[in-house]
């Protein structure tokens, strides 16, 4: 059915640019953002011409916050329609849950919602989760009480660093975007230049960050090649992927959002988790960062035996990484284990360094 399609792990769609949180530190940059809808012809327009050469397995709808959206039942209808996807998910902040029309639930596969601090919600994790097991979705809670810094407010230029960043980022791995026609390999990306704009840095041309969707007569050649390519986007100058330090999050008021604009970042090595950025490095250098998948068959398992491990064990298999899943399996299970004493994994052929640091 999929043959000679791409297939990749989740792609997301911003059904609004804005959001009813402020959060310091947004990399979608929602709370200075003006109220943006997305439109339903163009992600029809969009989702018909990236089907013809491409499948995911799951397809979020953000934000912003996608509650926001007035027509948010004919977009999961579209997205269904289109063929696109295997499983649709609804990531949202959870305080217009009680708002939520009754078809929803019974439209999407699973519900993610960001747990906050200091964010209150009508509807407890309880009564969110009875209405999921009523209608057989699978929930996710994230909680979310730091931000890691993404979006800095000078460039980066230091190239051997943004190299480094940008090879460790997982967010390419796992936040393909579909923005205004075009498909990201992660989700800041699309809201870099407006990022830009407002902090009063002249942009560049960003054209390379994305493939046009529409109109392409050579779509998936170009879309394979994007997702394969290991020069960074011109956005990651402006980004810490997924190694900037974390901060604890707090809600932001108009002036604290203005403030936030005009904040000055002199030493970007100095906002870097360097200990994040060299266990990053460590990984094995067959892990592949690119989104796409050889098959969908063990996307599928996965989902399907995850009531079960989440039930049986109290493992969620969808909302954590492969990392932490093993770690918390092999925790459970360490009594009737035998300790690996496989050897030390091989380092990556470069290490970034903290310059701060370096003796010369």
């Amino acid at each position: 059915m999929h043959a000679k399609k791409i297939l990749a792990r989740s792609v997301e769609v911003n059904l609004t640019a804005h959001c009813n949180l402020s959060c310091y530190g947004c990399d979608h940059v929602s709370p200075v953002h003006e109220e943006e809808y997305l439109s339903v012809e163009e992600l029809t327009k969009d989702l018909g011409a990236l089907a013809e050469v491409y499948h995911v397995f799951e397809f979020l709808l953000t934000g912003g916050e996608p509650l926001l959206h007035p027509h948010l039942l004919n977009i999961v209808d579209t997205i269904r329609a289109s063929g696109i996807a295997d499983k649709i998910t609804l990531i949202t902040n959870g305080v217009l849950l009680h708002n939520a029309p009754e078809a929803l639930w019974s439209k999407i596969d699973k519900l993610g919602v960001s747990i906050y601090p200091g964010v209150k919600r009508r509807l407890s994790q309880d009564d969110i989760k009875a209405l999921a097991d009523r209608h057989r979705l699978l929930l996710w809670y994230k909680p979310t009480d730091d931000f890691t810094i993404r979006l800095i407010h000078s460039e980066n230029s230091n190239r051997d660093l943004v190299k480094a960043i940008y090879s460790t980022c997982t967010l390419r791995n796992s936040c393909h975007t579909i923005h205004k026609g075009r498909y990201f390999k992660c989700s800041p990306s699309p809201f870099v230049p407006d990022w830009l704009r407002r902090v009063r840095i002249d942009a560049f041309n960003f054209e390379r960050d994305s493939v046009a969707v529409r109109n392409n007569p050579d779509l998936r050649q170009q879309l394979a090649d994007y997702l394969k390519d290991e020069e960074p986007l011109t956005a990651c100058r402006y980004c810490l992927g997924s190694v900037g330090k974390s901060m604890p999050l707090r809600q932001m008021n108009k002036v604290a959002a203005q403030q936030w604009l005009a904040e000055k970042d002199d030493d970007v090595s100095a906002l870097i988790d360097w200990d994040a950025l060299r266990k990053a490095q460590r990984r094995p250098e067959r892990t592949d960062l690119n989104g796409m998948l050889a098959t969908l068959a063990g996307r599928r398992m996965r989902w399907r035996i995850t009531p079960w491990f989440r039930r049986a064990l109290g493992i969620d298999l969808i909302g954590a990484p492969p990392t932490a899943i093993w770690k918390r399996t092999r925790r459970l299970f360490s009594p009737w284990l035998i300790p690996m004493r496989g050897g030390p994994r091989r380092p990556a052929n470069q290490q970034a360094n903290d310059p701060r640091s370096d003796p010369s």
